[in-house]
């Protein structure tokens, strides 16, 4: 082989590196380049970008609820399915946890009282699509809609005493005696190293990430997650219970939604039916897409879904700071990034593909000398 041709070959490999890098952690590279633009936006403005920069967008409410939602969302999104009911199975837990807590001043009980009202939403979802085999599109569609509409009919018909409010929203009971401690660990209190202040809340996220990480690529269930949704029929016939694991990612997106419910609040303090969580199906699966989770199914890595929560919530930090962007016009951003991501997601594999055949073609000749 000539100098030439070893050069060659190197370019190969090197871009054979940085495709594959690419394919592998897009999340990240994605994120670093999303913090860029912000920035260069903040010093744009005339400000100082700080590390305070990146603790506000630690302990956004779009990254660490958002992302806990979004931990099971990629789940249920690597089976193939879609679960469009977790903002308002997340609003209706939050609603029976407030209940819980003004009833027995318990944080303890409130925790396992909004994940199990999460994990009986998750439920009734699962069972229908895995086991009666309807599409999860439609029956999320619907129990978004039966969630929601149960939440307003419980804070209009239940005592003030037991909602904390009026009829219009679940609250808190700031008279009770762990009402402070509630909200301090598990609201806005944050823990200070060295000037540097992380809420504990993204504590509890990387917590949960860590978990599921476990269980996603360290596990038996975990890797049955990933063969369904590589190839349903291939599962079944390796004696993987398909409709068992269909059910059981709703269940376990149900969990992560019990937590969310149960952050939002103690961060937030009250919860309204009719406004609030509304959207939050759709920024968890934009979370779960900026992570390089492919909604084909399959295919994803969860640590992913860490980066893609701080990149939504990032892209929204981006636009509030520019004034002459109205909030009429804000979805829009967020839309064009998430089809932008969407788009090198679909493209990558095909450079990849594209430099593995070139490396092929060019090592023939060496072959033959």
């Amino acid at each position: 082989m000539n100098a030439s041709a070893k050069v060659e070959k190197t370019k190969i490999d090197i871009s054979k590196l940085i495709a594959t890098a690419w394919t592998k952690y897009s999340f990240v590279f994605v994120f670093f380049v999303i913090l860029f633009i912000y920035a260069m936006t903040v010093l744009y403005h005339g400000n100082t970008f700080r590390f305070n920069h990146i603790t506000a967008i630690l302990a956004s409410q779009n990254t660490v609820i958002v992302g806990i939602i979004a931990l099971g969302m990629a789940m249920v999104i690597i089976t193939g399915q879609i679960d469009l009911s977790v903002g308002s199975a997340m609003i209706l837990s939050s609603g029976v946890s407030i209940m819980v807590f003004n009833l027995t001043d318990s944080i303890l009980l409130m925790l396992l009282a909004a994940i199990g009202a999460g994990v009986l939403c998750g439920l009734v979802n699962g069972i229908l699509v895995g086991y009666a085999k309807m599409p999860p599109f439609i029956v999320t569609l619907g129990t978004m809609l039966i969630f929601r509409s149960l939440s307003l009919a419980y804070v209009r018909e239940i005592p003030i005493e037991i909602t904390g409010s009026g009829s219009s929203q679940f609250a808190l009971d700031m008279s009770l005696k762990n009402y402070d401690f509630l909200r301090m660990v598990f609201g806005t209190g944050n823990l200070n190293l060295g000037g540097i202040r992380i809420p504990y809340i993204t504590f509890l996220f990387v917590f949960l990430l860590i978990i599921m990480m476990v269980v996603a690529k360290n596990t038996k269930y975990g890797k049955s997650v990933y063969s369904v949704g590589s190839n349903e029929k291939t599962a079944h016939l390796v004696g993987i219970n398909v409709q068992r694991i269909r059910m059981s990612v709703f269940v376990l997106v149900g969990i992560m939604v019990g937590f969310a419910a149960f952050v939002q609040a103690c961060k937030i303090g009250n919860v309204t039916p009719a406004s609030s969580g509304r959207s939050y199906e759709m920024y968890a699966i934009a979370s779960v897409v900026l992570g390089g989770i492919a909604m084909s199914g399959g295919r994803g890595n969860l640590l992913g879904v860490f980066f893609g929560a701080l990149s939504y919530t990032t892209i929204n930090f981006i636009i509030v700071s520019i004034p002459a962007l109205s909030t009429d016009i804000q979805d829009t951003f967020q839309g064009l990034v998430l089809i932008a991501v969407v788009l090198i997601q679909t493209v990558g594999p095909v450079i990849k593909e594209k430099i593995v055949t070139l490396q092929r073609r060019r090592k023939t000749p060496d072959k033959k000398e």
